[in-house]
């Protein structure tokens, strides 16, 4: 069944109005007809099954047949804090980390990161990274979409993080799986990822002192792509609903 996405604050009574965009998508990309039926995702939790319908006035509709709230999130809740990433590569992280169930993603300034982009160019890209994050939550039959924040500084990131903390660095020796062993995520995990060329060590100082602990992935050195997209799923294998 065909499966779309629409903020919770539009979906009152029974029935849902269509934005032009979303009728084009409807009826030019998926082909569909009056009659036919839709599964509506709100991004916080709820479904709604739906069916295709047209006003003479107002023209094409969705008309809600049944409300659902389907338990299909991870329990385990993940903030990833990702350094910022060159090009293709921050889409590709914040698609994958939806995928593995993240909560929220949050981009980071830090000292290698690619610099910020200010004002309406800023803008324009946190939009697009809310985009992927809700098509990415559609295809992969996510009933949250994860909160995709605005840039933040590594400093400001640190400072207001609570409970169990993860700091990813190549160079330290303290395998993952060790610190991990020692850890309680009942009350959820922020990790962090740095971008290309990883955190410096005053960086990694810094978290240590926020009280994030630190753990290596192994001999070899990943991307930071690579990085997150293991973490995340090695945290939903261990504590979550991965495998």
């Amino acid at each position: 069944m065909p499966r779309v996405y629409i903020p919770a604050e539009r979906i009152e009574g029974e029935q849902i109005t269509l934005q032009s965009r979303e009728a084009r998508y409807i009826l030019k990309v998926l082909r569909l007809d009056l009659g036919d039926k839709v599964m509506v995702f709100d991004g916080e939790g709820g479904e709604y099954l739906t069916e295709l319908c047209e006003d003479y006035q107002e023209g094409v509709y969705l008309a809600v047949k049944e409300a659902l709230r389907p338990e299909r999130e991870s329990h385990l809740k993940i903030t990833l804090g990702q350094g910022l990433l060159k090009g293709e590569k921050m889409k590709f992280v914040i698609q994958k980390a939806t995928e593995l169930g993240a909560d929220r993603i949050v981009p980071l300034a830090t000292y290698r990161s690619v610099p910020i982009l200010e004002g309406e160019r800023e803008s324009l890209r946190v939009g697009r990274w809310r985009r992927i994050a809700q098509e990415a939550a559609k295809q992969c039959g996510r009933t949250m979409v994860p909160h995709v924040e605005t840039v933040r500084e590594l400093e400001d990131f640190l400072s207001q993080r609570e409970g169990t903390k993860l700091i990813l660095w190549e160079e330290e020796s303290t395998p993952l799986r060790e610190v991990l062993e020692k850890v309680d995520l009942s009350s959820g995990i922020s990790v962090l990822i740095g971008p290309e060329g990883g955190f410096s060590e005053e960086e990694v100082s810094s978290a240590q002192t926020h009280g994030f602990l630190v753990a290596g992935l192994g001999q070899r050195v990943l991307r930071a792509e690579t990085a997150a997209i293991s973490v995340l799923s090695i945290l939903q294998h261990l504590f979550g609903d991965l495998g």
